[in-house]
């Protein structure tokens, strides 16, 4: 047995490197030892050889002599000894653990071993590498629900026009037309295309100064609204002269006056 340099553990005669460590050890020079007397020869491990610089027996797959040192390389197996008389077959023994293997140099390693005993590599990087772990399921994120579509807004209720205009001097009635909230009151002109909601053309319009498109009326929320369209002769309500563009509140019993034609407005038909 001898010593490691580095770590001072106890090592087995012929190791190269240490088992703890893996520092080298100083090799074993070999002595000369007296041949074993011929009736008493050393018993031969199965499958072993014989050093062949002290004849010491050696395991198989030994390098070097555990005794001297000497390399086995060149010393032939023994062949195994008779086999002795048959005995009780002794309790099984328990299975051995399975052997590790150097990964450097592929000589077989004793268990607990840190450093191989033949080439000094780690033992870790004998050690089998763990299988990968299975890679976990990927986690199903529901989808989340669309949102629902956005709910248009009803179109605002717009009233209809209520009333009616009644021309001065021949009492004449000119509803406005039902289910409207907006009339042009003006002249009809077929030439040019222009064909208002209430034509005074056969009240006098075009003798008094109507123009084609002279005023407008319309609903503006409850209230009853009038705009001059920039007429020639001006729009008037109780003989105020509208602002062309700009609306004005028509209430009942109001007198309109589009040029010289004039009118009143009755809220009840």
């Amino acid at each position: 047995m001898s010593l490691c340099p580095n770590c001072g553990l106890q090592q087995p005669d012929g190791a190269a490197f240490c088992d703890n460590c893996g520092a080298p050890l100083e090799p074993v020079r070999p002595v000369a030892v007296a041949a074993p007397p011929p009736a008493q020869p050393a018993p031969v491990p199965a499958g072993g050889v014989v050093c062949p610089v002290c004849g010491a027996p050696a395991k198989a797959g030994e390098v070097y002599c555990d005794h001297c040192g000497a390399a086995l390389a060149s010393a032939a197996p023994t062949s195994p000894p008779a086999a002795p008389a048959a005995s009780p077959a002794p309790p099984p023994a328990p299975p051995p653990a399975a052997p590790l293997t150097c990964s450097n140099c592929g000589a077989q390693l004793e268990p607990g071993s840190n450093f191989c005993d033949m080439c000094g590599a780690a033992v870790s990087a004998a050690a089998p590498a763990p299988a990968p772990a299975a890679p976990l399921p990927p986690t199903e994120i529901p989808l989340a629900a669309p949102p629902p579509p956005p709910v248009a807004a009803p179109p605002p209720v717009v009233a209809a026009l209520s009333g009616r205009l009644i021309v001065q001097g021949s009492n004449a009635v000119l509803p406005f037309p039902p289910g409207r909230s907006e009339v042009i009151i003006g002249r009809e002109d077929p030439v040019s295309g222009i064909f208002p909601e209430i034509d005074l053309v056969p009240h006098g319009g075009e003798e008094a100064g109507v123009s084609r498109r002279h005023a407008r009326v319309f609903v503006q929320g409850s209230q009853l609204m009038i705009e001059d369209l920039n007429s020639t002769n001006y729009t008037y309500v109780n003989q105020q002269r509208l602002t062309p563009g700009q609306p004005y509140p028509l209430k009942d019993g109001d007198e309109l006056r589009m040029g010289r034609l004039k009118l009143n407005y009755q809220a009840q038909g």
